[in-house]
């Protein structure tokens, strides 16, 4: 990889790191939770009864952070690096 592909790919990792910093929490829809349910019950032996309609997921803040700082790392590193030719 040349570092033209490094800033690139630094350039979408800070940015997608900028817009997952956005979003808080994710709701899922009632398809996905009632799938997530027959999941956890498979593994746990609980009911799908006690399951809500609608589940919401909060993001910690980790990987938010984790994202920006790979792509400022591989930007950093893209312009460290030696021209080609």
């Amino acid at each position: 990889m040349n570092r033209n592909h490094y800033m690139a790919l630094g350039t979408v990792l800070l940015l997608l790191g900028l817009t997952v910093f956005k979003v808080e929490t994710v709701t899922l829809t009632e398809d996905s939770t009632r799938f997530l349910a027959q999941q956890m019950e498979q593994q746990q032996q609980s009911l799908i009864s006690t399951v809500p309609v609608k589940k919401t997921i909060a993001i910690p803040p980790w990987p938010r952070f984790l994202i920006i700082s790979l792509g400022a790392i591989l930007m950093l590193h893209a312009v460290a690096m030696q021209k080609p030719g």
